[in-house]
């Protein structure tokens, strides 16, 4: 099953007021449906693939719910206790169980639920969301790696307090509105406060009338913190191109050229048109990044370079925050 998916607010900074509208906390992780059969969980993300072995501590907490579909967001916490993609991220792909279990001991991970879809067998998604969340109050989620997302009736109030707390922004909902698979509604609407990150230089992709120039920079995270000094590879975040001023950028190009490699530094490595053209450069340089938010498969949306960071190891980039 694909999630429902919120729209942008038409009016910046301000989510929609009045009556027929709940308001919820906008979490800052990954996008998850928790399907339980028979007791046992099974987690799919946005494009229905499943990632519960990414998870262990999630399917462990769900067992034993009654057969049922919710709709919720994985999360993890950063060093000041709030929701952090930055801290999630490095976990979207981990398949080594080693690994993952060490991550879930270190940074553990918990579904927030936010709808009911589907209940002993019953299809939920025509009731209105009133209805499917009376229904989802009576699970007991009160269980480890699982809570329940809290609703809000004032929405200016609770954005001012998730701005003020440094959270993502807040989620707006029509109390009567249906679940609509897959579609993107103007019954959700969205209003985000900007994020922000330490990320890594990978690379760097010259202006297309100037080859000599800078135009913009790929960065990543370390794929694993532990062993990236002896082999240094970082998950790709995407590309920035803007936030640099032209003598900014002339600085640090001398720099990206000094440390040229000839391959890239990133797994999955980067593609198409822009890939071909790029250069590539040892991971050794940290940039401070501010974000609109990120795609389900990890790439920032609308970043802005804040500062070159030379003071943050590459290796600590994952958890430090800016």
């Amino acid at each position: 099953m694909r999630p429902m998916l919120a729209t942008p607010t038409s009016t910046p900074g301000q989510p929609p007021t009045g009556p027929g509208w709940v308001h919820e906390v906008k979490w800052d992780g990954i996008r998850a449906i928790a399907t339980i059969r028979d007791g046992q969980v099974r987690l799919t993300n946005r494009n229905e693939g499943d990632i519960s072995v990414a998870y262990p501590e999630v399917v462990r907490g769900g067992a034993g719910l009654p057969d049922c579909t919710i709709d919720g967001e994985l999360i993890a916490l950063d060093d000041q206790g709030r929701p952090s993609f930055h801290v999630i991220a490095h976990r979207m792909h981990a398949r080594n169980p080693t690994r993952i279990v060490r991550h879930a001991a270190e940074r553990p991970v918990t579904f927030v639920a936010f709808d009911l879809l589907e209940l002993g067998g019953r299809r939920l998604t025509s009731l209105p969301l009133t209805e499917r969340r009376s229904l989802l109050e009576t699970l007991d989620l009160n269980r480890p790696a699982w809570q329940l997302s809290d609703l809000f009736d004032d929405g200016d109030a609770l954005a001012a307090h998730t701005r003020e707390a440094g959270l993502e922004g807040i989620l707006s909902k029509r109390a009567d509105s249906p679940y609509l698979e897959g579609v993107r509604s103007p019954h959700w609407v969205k209003t985000p406060h900007r994020s922000e990150m330490i990320a890594v230089i990978g690379g760097w992709i010259p202006e297309t009338d100037s080859p000599g120039k800078l135009g913009a920079l790929w960065v990543g995270h370390p794929s694993d913190e532990d062993t990236f000094e002896a082999n240094p590879v970082l998950y790709p975040v995407g590309r920035v191109g803007s936030g640099l001023g032209h003598a900014q950028r002339d600085v640090l190009l001398q720099v990206l050229k000094d440390t040229e490699r000839p391959t890239p530094p990133f797994d999955p490595a980067p593609t198409g048109p822009d890939a071909r053209r790029s250069r590539w450069v040892e991971p050794m340089l940290c940039v401070h990044v501010r974000y609109l938010n990120v795609t389900p498969d990890g790439v920032l949306r609308q970043p802005v370079l804040l500062a070159l960071r030379p003071d943050i190891s590459p290796v600590a980039a994952a958890t430090t925050v800016p």
